[in-house]
């Protein structure tokens, strides 16, 4: 057995201060660079797809700008070729397509999407017909998937 005196002379157990919350351990350092590395990625990445797509946007408000006539002549639908030429322009420059005109035309529209090759005929006669026989909403919806689907 252990001599009570012996037991007098022990102390209480002290305890170490308490870890306060700085500065904080490397882990959290490690943790705090990387999301602040991803968020500037994200916005950076943002960024560039913002000004990537500023032609698809300005196409289609200048597509809008047209708006959708109940009635709509040869003037209407020769609009919205030229709106689609622009665009096609800007997209591919190699293939030339201002120069393009009738089957030309309708078969770059044709290669460039997935909508049938009928609908862009249509389209493309419409401009020098008196009365189309394509519907003007069908046009512009036509012409609005054109550019939205392209690669921008």
């Amino acid at each position: 057995m252990i001599p009570a005196d012996v037991l007098a002379q022990l102390r209480d157990i002290e305890t170490p201060p308490l870890a306060g919350p700085w500065p904080p351990a490397p882990g959290w350092w490690l943790l705090v660079g990387l999301i602040v590395v991803m968020v500037v990625a994200g916005l950076v990445l943002a960024r560039r797809r913002h000004r990537r797509h500023a032609p698809r946007r300005e196409a289609l408000a200048r597509l809008a700008g047209h708006g959708i006539p109940d009635n709509a002549g040869p003037e209407w639908f020769a609009a919205v070729n030229r709106l689609l030429k622009q665009t096609a322009l800007s997209l591919y420059p190699a293939d030339h397509p201002a120069a393009l005109s009738g089957n030309q035309w309708r078969d770059f529209l044709t290669r460039t999407s997935n909508i049938p090759r009928d609908s862009w005929q249509q389209l493309v006669n419409a401009s020098y017909q008196r009365q189309s026989e394509l519907p003007p909403a069908e046009a512009y919806r036509l012409a609005e998937r054109w550019i939205r689907r392209q690669r921008w």
